[in-house]
């Protein structure tokens, strides 16, 4: 797992925001969104990953900045060997969270190599966003070299989830005992 040297850590709250009870409402959750370039690899992995490992305390979405026609054949096969896979998965873009009746993320997380420089800036309701400098995986003409790339990248964003999960969970529960 990569970490991209000098940025600060995400906010764990925002000013006013609520400690969440057994009892959620999907508003009661923490909303996620994963953005990459095309919306068809990275940021589809990772929204499935979210949905398998943030349960009731998370609602996760991914799009692209600008989104591919549809999901790569190997992300395809790659979540369908990990059980991941559902019809509902599709490819989308930016625009669609950008509405002023969008619903409101706490997070935006850039997935990639590099911080995208057409990231979107004005998201609606003032999330954090934060950047996961992750291996993206490179089509070879070899599919063996393919397919490892892509479980690499999917090893990689399991680990970075399974930690922002537990830090979040850990915090509404710090919250809730106060």
């Amino acid at each position: 797992m990569k970490s991209t040297v000098g940025e600060s850590p995400p906010e764990v709250f925002r000013p006013g925001a609520t400690v969440l009870d057994s009892g959620k409402k999907a508003d009661d959750c923490y909303k996620v969104l994963f953005v990459c370039h095309d919306n068809s690899t990275c940021s589809i992995i990772a929204e499935a990953i979210m949905n398998r490992w943030g349960g009731k305390d998370f609602r996760v979405f991914s799009a692209g900045i600008r989104p591919a026609s549809e999901v790569h054949p190997v992300t395809v096969d790659l979540l369908k060997a990990q059980r991941l896979w559902g019809q509902n998965i599709q490819t989308k873009g930016c625009n669609e969270f950008l509405k002023h009746d969008a619903q409101r993320m706490n997070f935006i997380i850039s997935i990639g190599e590099q911080r995208p420089i057409d990231l979107p800036t004005g998201w609606p309701g003032n999330p954090s966003i934060i950047h996961w400098r992750i291996s993206e995986p490179k089509v070879d003409s070899k599919p063996a070299k393919t397919a490892l790339a892509f479980r690499r990248t999917f090893g990689e964003l399991e680990n970075r989830i399974k930690l922002f999960v537990l830090v979040y969970e850990r915090e509404r529960v710090k919250k809730a005992a106060a």
